[in-house]
């Protein structure tokens, strides 16, 4: 078994030590986000897709179209909508990025965890965890020590990038994913599907 580190955000976690949790069965909350939540805007209560709304709101500015019902309440502001529109935009390369990625793997790596169903750990490391610690989003975070019996990759954090840019390039970035090109420094990502067993729970004090 190989220690590493887990960073949980999830407000439900009763994870303690000697637990044992298994993963690569069901997708995991990134994947599920994708899947179920989309690019939205909330008006009047109710969701609506993004895109349309930016759109909407960009005939307005542009050609001073009259605006439909379902838009009162909103607020036509061009800078906030710039926003909304890069946000959506975002959303749709990451959900892009994804699926290029997880076609790769099939097609050449099968072997190696899908990002779909893994769970992400960190190197055992003090700067790592510091450097993950930071990214990760949430008020819940909690950090544990764990042994894994499993599939394990270890990829650079680099070659996870979006953009505008060709597929060609897309595809090339995945390749360097999978194949573990530069891995090895402290803004890696371990990717890992099998029995995760909690060691501990570490506290910030002891890792700091």
């Amino acid at each position: 078994m190989s220690s590493y580190f887990h960073i949980n955000n999830q407000p439900d976690c009763s994870w303690k030590a000697g637990d044992e949790v298994y993963f690569g069965h069901e997708c995991n909350n990134m994947w599920r986000s994708f899947l179920e939540k989309g690019a939205n805007i909330k008006l009047n209560e109710d969701k609506h897709p993004a895109d349309k709304i930016v759109k909407t709101a960009h005939n307005a500015y542009l050609r001073n179209e009259p605006v439909p019902v379902q838009m009162k309440g909103y607020h036509f502001n061009p800078v906030f909508t710039l926003k909304e529109a890069t946000d959506c935009l975002g959303e749709s390369l990451r959900i892009i990025r994804e699926l290029t990625f997880e076609t790769i793997r099939k097609e050449f790596y099968l072997e190696l965890p899908s990002r779909h169903n893994c769970i992400w750990l960190t190197p055992d490391n003090k700067q790592s965890l510091q450097f993950w610690k930071d990214l990760v989003h949430g008020s819940n975070k909690r950090i544990f020590r764990v042994e894994t019996e499993g599939i394990v990759h270890r990829a650079a954090n680099k070659w996870l990038i979006t953009g505008t840019i060709p597929l060609n390039e897309i595809n090339s970035l995945a390749h360097n994913y999978w194949k573990g090109i530069d891995a090895g420094g402290f803004e890696d990502e371990i990717l890992f599907t099998g029995k995760l067993k909690i060691i501990e729970e570490v506290t910030d004090m002891i890792i700091s």
